[in-house]
């Protein structure tokens, strides 16, 4: 995973603690952080197997 995803995936992991231990909790605040952690992973495993892929060819 690339650093700036992950500085990106964390930020949103911090964000889905203050949104459910706010009085009252936030959910629709968190569940929209949840999506887009699971778009940066989803990413991340994309562009992996793509790498992975070409340098396959190239051998």
């Amino acid at each position: 995973m690339d650093k700036y995803l992950l500085v990106m995936l964390i930020i949103l992991t911090m964000g889905m603690g203050f949104s459910i231990f706010k009085e009252p909790p936030s959910l629709e605040f968190f569940y929209a952080q949840l999506v887009g952690a699971f778009v940066i992973v989803g990413y991340s495993t994309y562009k992996e197997r793509k790498t992975r892929k070409s340098s396959k060819k190239k051998l």
